[in-house]
């Protein structure tokens, strides 16, 4: 028995059309596709992949395109997700029921049998079993890569034959260093096109706050959105709280419980916001007035592995969206997205909280430095970082290839 969640906003004709014949791309450029996107991730969910997939299937949606993301079951109904991450429902969603024994090959698998659009235009997605699974259509395929798997693995060489397939057209990676490890390790990509496109992020509604303000009247408030995993810059801003009794300080994403990793007491200027529904954020973007991204230099997320090398900061995105002055640590993904032209945040060594502090104190103590860093911000977000921006820029390399 199927026991698959749908939810279809606009289009339930997706799925009932014939097979297409395999056409050039230069023709899927000059007309609206039909893409599935392979996600094999918690839709809804708290993660911050959740809000990256979910953007960019309504940037696709929003360039005329139409999409059906194929996911995990979230936390949540999936017809919850377009006001969960203030989108609008430009795509429709198609989740795999959460079983207590889950394997990856399982939703390939699901796919194949039961959901696949054998007349999609384009396979889009970051799941390399599925992606290779959906190869085998002979329809045109992209992946995009926020990782990459240990040499030899099972997901490795599995990459590895998807490369080399026909029906392959390009890569897609987050971060320079990504690009160039895949083109080290994976000799199928020569003469394909590996393109650099860093995370981009939507803008995000502002509504009325309707909470009481923790922070105090006339002071600086400073905040940081993120999980509660080490690295990502929360001890940095315990840290700097401590050392700058005269500003306060926002975490929001993560509560004082979350911190048991953490020792001593925390100072009495930080307050802890706990996870908030992501199209809910721009409220309190609104009332920051510097905003911060302090990675260390191991930036750990759900499994063990550091992400320093590879982690394209959504956060920062959003602050340079919502017009805000920012202080990031300098990591590669940081730099693909803020390298050339004006100033757009001030940056500093990783994991180095001399020099955060610093830059707090100087943003604090000059607001028109802190209107001409937000300005710049703004102007950075709108020219290169739009979702809209990044989903051209992604199905800009289309190549002409047949299944």
């Amino acid at each position: 028995m199927d026991n698959s969640v749908r939810y279809r906003p606009s289009f339930d004709a997706f799925l009932r059309h014939g097979a297409c014949q395999l056409q050039d791309f230069a023709g899927f450029r000059a007309s609206p596709m039909k893409i599935a996107y392979l996600a094999r991730r918690p839709i809804p969910s708290m993660q911050a992949h959740a809000v990256q997939i979910v953007t960019m299937c309504e940037a696709f949606g929003k360039l005329g395109h139409e999409l059906m993301l194929y996911a995990l079951r979230g936390d949540a109904d999936p017809a919850t997700t377009y006001a969960r991450y203030g989108v609008d429902q430009r795509f429709g969603i198609e989740v795999f029921p959460r079983v207590r024994r889950f394997k990856k090959t399982r939703f390939a698998a699901w796919l194949l049998r039961h959901k696949f659009p054998r007349q999609a235009d384009l396979f889009f997605g970051r799941d390399i079993t599925s992606l290779a699974a959906a190869s085998l259509l002979g329809r045109p395929l992209v992946y995009e890569a926020h990782t990459i798997p240990p040499i030899n693995s099972y997901r490795w060489r599995l990459l590895s034959w998807m490369f080399a397939r026909p029906n392959f057209s390009h890569l897609v990676c987050v971060t320079s260093t990504l690009a160039d490890l895949h083109r080290e390790q994976f000799p199928a990509l020569a003469g394909k096109p590996v393109l650099v496109v860093p995370n981009a992020g939507a803008e995000l509604p502002v509504s009325p706050f309707g909470r009481a303000w923790p922070g105090r009247a006339d002071t600086i408030q400073v905040g940081f959105v993120g999980r509660p995993y080490p690295g990502k810059g929360i001890e940095m801003m315990v840290d700097a709280a401590r050392q700058l009794p005269g500003l306060d300080f926002h975490v929001v994403g993560a509560t004082e419980a979350d911190l048991h990793w953490m020792t001593g007491g925390m100072p009495t200027n930080i307050h802890f916001r706990g996870y908030q529904p992501h199209g809910e954020l721009g409220a309190f973007f609104k009332r920051f007035d510097i905003a911060a991204a302090p990675y260390g230099k191991q930036v750990m997320s759900i499994g063990p592995a550091d992400n320093a090398a590879i982690t394209s900061p959504l956060k920062l995105i959003e602050y340079m969206a919502a017009g805000l002055p920012s202080i990031v640590s300098d990591l590669p993904g940081v730099r693909d997205m803020v390298c050339g032209g004006d100033e757009v945040t001030l940056i500093v060594p990783p994991g180095d909280l001399g020099a955060f502090v610093g830059a707090l104190r100087r943003l604090a103590d000059d607001s028109d430095l802190r209107t001409r860093f937000g300005k710049a911000a703004r102007q950075r977000y709108l020219a290169q970082h739009t979702s809209t921006a990044r989903a051209r820029t992604v199905l800009g390399s289309l190549e002409n290839v047949r299944g």
